[in-house]
């Protein structure tokens, strides 16, 4: 299993709670940002024919409850994340309203071309950053359970 498959892939409830605490917070910060990321660009460039943005994106809780495993986009019930007043995804939210915002008055955000093109860019790098992150996060989670083990075998060895 590749090392973002670790945490960012289809699993139960339980596989989650097994997840280091360090990649499930990583998981769900992930997520939404991709979220986020999803519903702005409809702000920009208009919803796809066939879809609601209102049941994806049109509240904290749909925004939640939003999942789509081929977009990588996963459910999680703590309103932490998404808390507006929070610090920990501030920037995010703010995205999310302005993107809603724009949404519900029914009219899109027409770019200024090369201004969204450098914006383009910029949430493109943010979301690799991120996924470099949490694939740094989950190299160290795989690191500490080796040295452990080691550490275990070694004191099995010492002790026999």
């Amino acid at each position: 299993m590749s090392d973002d498959e670790i945490w960012d892939r289809e699993m139960t409830m339980d596989e989650f709670k097994r997840l280091d605490p360090a990649l499930q917070k990583k998981r769900i910060d992930t997520s939404l940002r991709r979220k986020v990321t999803e519903v702005h660009r409809w702000s920009r460039s208009g919803v796809p024919t066939g879809i609601d943005w209102r049941k994806k994106g049109g509240s904290r809780s749909k925004l939640r409850q939003w999942h789509d495993a081929k977009k990588k986009l996963w459910s999680w019930s703590d309103d932490a994340p998404d808390n507006p007043r929070s610090i920990r995804n501030k920037a995010v939210m703010a995205k999310w309203i302005e993107a809603r915002k724009l949404l519900a008055a029914g009219r899109t955000a027409k770019p200024a071309e090369e201004k969204d093109m450098w914006k383009d860019r910029a949430l493109a790098l943010e979301l690799q950053n991120t996924n470099l992150i949490a694939v740094k996060a989950s190299l160290e989670d795989r690191l500490r359970r080796a040295e452990a083990r080691i550490d275990a075998s070694k004191k099995r060895r010492a002790s026999s």
